[in-house]
């Protein structure tokens, strides 16, 4: 009887150490995370508006390309539906949501410049060219690796079993990095 006796304090005190520490945890976690979130949405807020400029540059290029016949027309649609829920979610997305969304744009816009660069019908038409060389030699995603950087910290402050927890409960969900493939690359 003594012994159970010692075995249930000893439980007892086990579980209030267990549930300390997790409060500890807890509550030290919590900073840390929400600094980093500041932080991504400080860096994102730079570079959205500079993003938004460099989607006015593909919007225009891909209005040239409309009219070209050509498998490239399949590519065009997609690129403007794109923008289109790029400036949807711009206006009313959360920062997660809006990374999307624009890796969604780089990458058609690759695929874009990729195509555009082997179509002979688009190498016959020099306002489609032009539009898309000054999409090309866009730089407004330089801001990107500051943002990305801000991501893998904030990233690196949600991992761990107790801070997974943390964010979780706080709604502080996963937040991709920017996709800063050349496009110039795709062209080539």
């Amino acid at each position: 009887m003594h012994v159970l006796r010692v075995v249930r304090v000893l439980l007892l005190v086990l579980v209030a150490v267990v549930i300390v520490g997790a409060a500890s945890s807890v509550l030290s976690a919590r900073p840390d995370l929400q600094k980093a979130k500041r932080n991504v949405d400080t860096s994102w807020s730079a570079l959205s508006g500079p993003l938004s400029q460099r989607y006015l540059l593909l919007a225009d290029a891909d209005q040239k390309l409309q009219p070209i016949p050509g498998p490239i027309r399949g590519l065009v649609d997609d690129v403007g539906a794109a923008l289109t829920s790029w400036r949807d979610v711009r206006e009313h997305g959360a920062v997660a949501a809006q990374v999307k969304a624009a890796n969604n744009v780089e990458g058609l816009a690759r695929r874009l410049v990729a195509t555009a660069a082997v179509s002979p019908r688009v190498k016959n038409d020099p306002e489609a060219q032009q539009a898309l060389v000054k999409f090309i030699g866009d730089g407004s995603r330089a801001g990107a690796v500051d943002f990305n950087k801000s991501v893998q910290t904030y990233e690196r402050e949600r991992r761990g079993p107790v801070r997974a927890v943390v964010a979780t409960v706080l709604g502080d969900g996963s937040i991709p990095a920017l996709d800063t493939t050349d496009t110039s690359i795709s062209a080539s």
